[in-house]
């Protein structure tokens, strides 16, 4: 699929949740032969949750949903933030990579976008892992299976600096109801 396949889809994907479409339509959307899907360890996420967590050791408390979207082509998480005073809202979209069993990934939040920026993502023993490599720095959110949870931890590296923990939340299971989302 590479990158330009990857950046069309994603752009369908914004029209998709962005613009209402008959029952009809959204039906029969289905993955095309020969389309990389996003492997099945990444919809481990799909449904609401509570996310406590905390980032560069502040907290950062917030919830998060996931989805399929596309005939389970591209997957969305949703964070948004709980701190009234610093909101913060991300959708993090994943898409199947260049070979089946790996994905990428763009970033988006309240401070922009990561296109274009090289993201690597594979599945590991118990999760799954996508790193967003900007050039100076790299972030590898790890996803790791806890009980009926996950644990995300996102570890930042600078360039000539050693890895350190940039965010980190426990995702436990939660009913949707009343949590609010941009999508």
């Amino acid at each position: 699929m590479g990158r330009f396949g990857f950046a069309v889809g994603f752009f369908v994907l914004l029209a998709s949740v962005a613009l209402p479409a008959p029952a009809s339509f959204a039906a029969a959307v289905v993955a095309q032969p020969g389309a990389i899907p996003v492997p099945d360890v990444v919809g481990g996420l799909q449904g609401c949750w509570h996310a406590p967590g905390q980032v560069r050791g502040k907290d950062a408390s917030s919830i998060a949903r996931g989805d399929w979207h596309i005939g389970h082509l591209y997957f969305m998480l949703q964070l948004r933030g709980l701190a009234a005073e610093k909101p913060y809202v991300a959708a993090i979209i994943y898409g199947g990579g260049p070979k089946v069993g790996t994905f990428g990934s763009y970033w988006l939040d309240v401070y922009g976008g990561t296109a274009p920026t090289q993201v690597t993502g594979a599945p590991t023993k118990d999760g799954f892992t996508v790193a967003y490599d900007y050039g100076d720095s790299v972030y590898t959110n790890l996803f790791t299976k806890k009980g009926n949870g996950w644990r995300w931890t996102i570890m930042e590296r600078f360039k000539g600096k050693p890895e350190k923990l940039f965010a980190q939340y426990e995702l436990t299971p939660a009913r949707c109801e009343g949590m609010a989302f941009d999508f």
